[in-house]
């Protein structure tokens, strides 16, 4: 909505379900999003909510020594004040609250919408945003059924400082009883808006709901923790305010994100639901959103054409970085041999990769710029010098 209303032509209405703005869970780490927001000229508003304005370090430890770490280009924000920054940025009227969907169905002309309030309207194309069990998703794209991955995260949240650096987070695993886990501690915010994190990371083969709202009594997080041996983690229990209990889980992949008359689309979680072991949830949804909006705001390329260039800039790279999720969940928690190999050879790997994913810039290149990789343009330059030399061609 934001890239849309930037640039003027667009008439575009929010319809949220909620009658209050509510943002779920807990921070947010931003980076390809932090860049984004940057563009819409917020970067001194995000500022104000974030961590750092010039970046942050991740370091990775085992067995009590650090192993390595990366610089990370972005910042750390809580999810409440990352979505008042953008809603204050926008036109009031952008938004409709207390607007929940009951019923869609699609023309070839218009997608008409249906809201349990009785409200009805049409719009000559929707973006489904609504999550990984999406109403729209579910009635227009079939049915499916999200899957657990095995994956349990506690989570704790506390407006009381307890880690002496902001600017650093930091990734721990440790083995206790023959389990494999991660704990995640890291700052969101600033000044009055800070708020210190510790994540746990295990292994569950019992399902766990994955409301966002589920939350946990403050003795029980205490009691999972009690058995791992981390100063960090015990300040974390100490003065954890609010503490959630999430299964992780993931969607299946998606055949298209275009409906079958291409007046619907998906974008962000009901597209590719992915394991949070990247940070790379919301990075995606607002890449999409930026990357759709931009399609969508270019005159020449029709409305059928500009879904398929959405689709083909973000649905192999979104898959991929769901997969990659996954398998570093597999990694944050081995035991034994494996969890020695992760930490003398596989955590390089795992930096590049994650370094990769950080510095990406959707605002660099728009999805209809032709990229060429380094061998290409190497090619280009070689075929280029060749072309003017013709003792070559002898």
């Amino acid at each position: 909505a934001k890239t849309l209303l930037e640039g003027g032509k667009t008439e575009v209405t929010i319809y949220e379900a909620w009658d209050h703005w509510k943002a779920r869970g807990g921070a947010l780490g931003l980076a390809a999003g932090k860049r984004i927001l940057e563009h819409f000229g917020l970067s001194e508003e995000l500022a104000e909510v974030s961590n750092s304005s010039e970046g942050y370090t991740w370091q990775f430890h085992a067995k009590g020594s650090k192993l390595s770490f990366v610089n990370v280009p972005g910042c750390i924000a809580m999810r409440t004040d990352l979505q008042r920054v953008l809603v204050d940025s926008m036109p009031p009227d952008v938004v409709k609250l207390d607007h929940k969907l009951v019923d869609i169905v699609e023309g070839d002309h218009e997608v008409l919408l249906t809201f349990e309030n009785g409200v009805t309207a049409s719009a000559d194309l929707v973006v489904a945003s609504d999550g990984i069990h999406s109403f729209v998703r579910q009635k227009i794209f079939g049915e499916d059924v999200p899957h657990f991955t095995g994956f349990r995260v506690l989570y704790s949240v506390s407006s009381t400082p307890y880690r002496p650096d902001p600017s650093i987070s930091k990734t721990h695993w440790l083995e206790a009883e023959g389990a494999g886990y991660a704990i995640l501690e890291m700052t969101a915010g600033r000044g009055s808006t800070r708020h210190d994190l510790c994540v746990l990371i295990l292994r569950s083969e019992e399902a766990i709901t994955d409301r966002w709202d589920s939350t946990m009594v403050k003795e029980r997080f205490e009691q999972v923790a009690q058995c791992l041996d981390l100063p960090v983690l015990q300040a974390a229990v100490r003065h954890a305010e609010l503490c959630f209990d999430w299964g992780v889980y993931e969607s299946p992949p998606q055949k298209s994100w275009i409906s079958p008359r291409q007046r619907i689309v998906l974008l962000g979680d009901a597209a590719h639901a992915t394991a949070p072991f990247l940070a790379q949830g919301a990075n995606m949804a607002m890449h999409d959103a930026y990357c759709l909006g931009q399609i969508l705001l270019k005159e020449e390329i029709s409305l059928s054409k500009g879904l398929q260039l959405y689709e083909a800039s973000r649905k192999i790279y979104c898959e991929g970085v769901v997969a990659k999720s996954s398998r570093m969940g597999e990694m944050h928690t081995a035991t034994g041999l494996r969890a020695a190999f992760r930490n003398y050879f596989l955590s390089a790997c795992v930096l590049r990769n994650m370094s990769t994913l950080f510095r990406t810039d959707p605002t660099k290149h728009m999805p209809w710029e032709k990229h060429e990789s380094l061998l290409q343009r190497l090619g280009r330059s070689v075929s280029s010098i060749c072309s003017e030399k013709p003792w070559v061609h002898w």
